[in-house]
């Protein structure tokens, strides 16, 4: 007798209690399997969001925002107060007290440039946030875009799927009916795997862009492009001027900024620095206050104020930190110089590439892409009726489904380019 274990579920039978104990295993099966088929539908702007809002290289630049504020607040540090107290016979025989207090102050020129350099770098760290945010919008843009290009691929790669199946399909049966030769069989059918292995292709390409954007997201699970693949509008200014707003460009400049700055703040340090005292003290013994000898105890206090300047005796050293900012804060404009002058090269470059693919979006829109479907439907009617044979059908598929592919990866570079004249604008 076999056991109820290995009988088919329609062949078993349960009592109520191991009906319902069934019943409740696959409930908690559903409820807690591994949500590894769960997917995540987002559109162009939830991806860009998101990915801000998660991204860990966003939130790295944020926190030195953070740092370089707090930085700053120790730009006016006057370092500690001295305070000293002294007991013994320092005027007399007497036991007496002294209390001084004194603190060192950097010459007010020193100070403000300090003060300067902690908003300089404020700034600096504000303005590298927006320069990454820039290069994390223009990753998720490009890979949403490219996942919309894989997408449509896909839709025309299933539509040659089942125009060569069914052309494999008629060839097996016109060679079966003797009214073909072996070769129109076999081209057909080699055509149709042919197709069916750009399709896996692409279906792999699909899961690693699909993982790429999920990788810049930080999501938990998949994320699938729910747009669709259509012509990117151009940014409303494209002049050699909006490169000003590129973000990258400009935190190089700041750089130049905080550089001539620190170069500053070391020219000022060799200025003495102020120091301010007071002192309270008791001086035990006769003191001649009005012609009279008078006797003081230590109840008695006397009170003063101290002002001097510590001057640098040896000031070598501090400047050779001064040429040494000077040569940093040439390097560092050299290094923006030729960044503003690769930016200008790359964005004439991304503008020539930008009309070429203008260009040829527009033969592909104008004509190409209707006779490519005109080629389609009259070399399918004149194959079934036998006014053409297979290999001029075969070419006509070819030229026609040719043609449609071109024009998906035509508008995915022009869509490309056009992302990247926004990345090079910083208009993310």
């Amino acid at each position: 007798m076999k056991s109820l274990l290995t009988l088919p579920i329609g062949k078993r039978k349960f009592s109520p209690a191991q009906l319902k104990s069934y019943w409740l295993v696959c409930l908690i099966t559903v409820l807690f399997s591994p949500p590894s088929w769960a997917q995540q539908y987002v559109s162009l702007e939830q991806a860009v969001q998101t990915a801000l809002q998660n991204n860990l290289g966003i939130k790295a630049a944020a926190y030195q925002v953070e740092y370089f504020r707090e930085v700053k607040k120790t730009s006016t540090d006057v370092g500690k107060l001295s305070a000293l107290w002294m007991h013994g016979q320092y005027n007399s025989i007497y036991q007496d007290n002294n209390v001084t207090l004194l603190q060192t102050i950097p010459f007010p020129t020193a100070l403000s440039s300090q003060l300067q350099l902690g908003k300089d770098q404020v700034t600096g760290a504000e303005i590298n946030l927006q320069s990454v945010r820039n290069d994390l919008v223009f990753e998720v843009k490009s890979v949403y875009y490219q996942l919309l290009y894989l997408e449509s691929l896909k839709k025309l790669l299933q539509s040659q799927d089942s125009l060569y199946s069914d052309f494999a399909k008629a060839s097996t049966t016109r060679y079966s009916a003797g009214e073909s030769k072996w070769l129109e069989k076999t081209t057909a059918e080699t055509q149709w795997m042919e197709v069916q292995n750009q399709e896996r292709q692409n279906e792999s390409d699909i899961l690693i862009s699909e993982t790429h954007l999920q990788a810049l997201l930080k999501s938990e699970s998949a994320v699938v492009a729910a747009g669709v693949l259509s012509k990117r509008e151009l940014p409303p200014e494209m002049d050699a001027a909006s490169l000003s707003g590129n973000p990258h460009l400009n935190y190089l400049k700041q750089q130049v900024v905080i550089s001539e700055q620190a170069r500053k703040v070391e020219g000022n340090r060799i200025l003495p620095d102020i120091s301010v005292g007071y002192f309270i003290q008791s001086l035990t013994g006769l003191q001649n206050v009005n012609g009279q000898d008078v006797f003081f105890n230590r109840s008695k206090h006397f009170q003063g104020f101290e002002l001097g300047l510590a001057i640098p005796l040896w000031v070598t050293p501090q400047l050779a930190k001064v040429r040494a900012a000077a040569r940093h804060e040439d390097m560092i404009q050299k290094n923006a110089e030729y960044y503003q002058t690769t930016l200008t090269s790359a964005y004439t470059q991304a503008l020539q590439e930008l009309d070429k693919n203008l260009s040829s979006l527009g033969y592909y829109e104008s004509s190409a892409l209707q006779n490519a479907g005109l080629i389609l439907q009259q070399a399918h009617k004149a194959y079934k009726s036998g006014e053409i044979g297979y290999l001029e059908y075969l070419q006509s598929l070819k030229n026609a489904i040719g043609i449609k592919t071109n024009y998906l990866q035509i508008l995915n570079q022009y869509n490309q380019s056009v992302l990247k004249i926004e990345f090079l604008l910083g208009k993310f």
